[in-house]
């Protein structure tokens, strides 16, 4: 598995900011509703970063051999699972910041003829929420990593298939 790349987070966020510009313009044309997320999508996303960290710490204290019994629970596949999902965590991130950051521009735009504030600080709290989902994928995704040149159980040494993933630490193999 790959680790996160960062042209890649930046080239989502330009496609979700162009994408939430376009879309919301669009659809206000069109006389439909403005594409903004709720402001309670700011307390589901704390949950969930919340709950994404908890398993990163599970994964963390697995990885050490001396507190591997601390987490009891957690196996070579949930840790794989949370990398994963720590990866889509931090790409959801990046576009509902790119989504609210269009957003933002756009009631920005409006403050003369709206002169409230509601709708602008409803696209902060967006952004808000996207940047915690993203550093707390980024965060969790290096908890999951195997640190180059970490033994296995038997003491044999890395196990990884080559050495551009031993040296990034992120796949191992089981012996024969």
């Amino acid at each position: 598995m790959s680790s996160l790349k960062m042209r890649i987070l930046l080239l989502v966020f330009v496609v979700s900011l162009a994408a939430g510009a376009l879309l919301n313009g669009l659809s206000v044309g069109a006389g439909g509703p403005e594409l903004q997320l709720p402001a309670t999508v700011l307390v589901v996303s704390v949950i969930y970063c919340g709950i994404l960290l908890w398993f990163g710490v599970q994964v963390s204290k697995y990885r050490d051999r001396e507190r591997r019994q601390d987490a009891r629970a957690m196996n070579p596949l949930t840790a794989a699972r949370t990398v994963v999902w720590a990866q889509t965590a931090a790409y959801v991130g990046v576009m509902f910041s790119g989504w609210h950051v269009a957003l933002i521009f756009y009631h920005l735009g409006l403050l003369s003829v709206r002169a409230t504030w509601g709708p602008v600080w409803g696209a902060i709290i967006g952004v808000i929420s996207g940047v915690l989902m993203l550093v707390v994928g980024i965060i969790v995704e290096n908890m999951c990593k195997i640190p180059p040149g970490d033994s296995d159980d038997d003491g044999s040494g890395s196990l990884a298939p080559n050495t551009e993933q031993a040296n990034r630490g992120l796949a191992r193999r089981r012996p024969e």
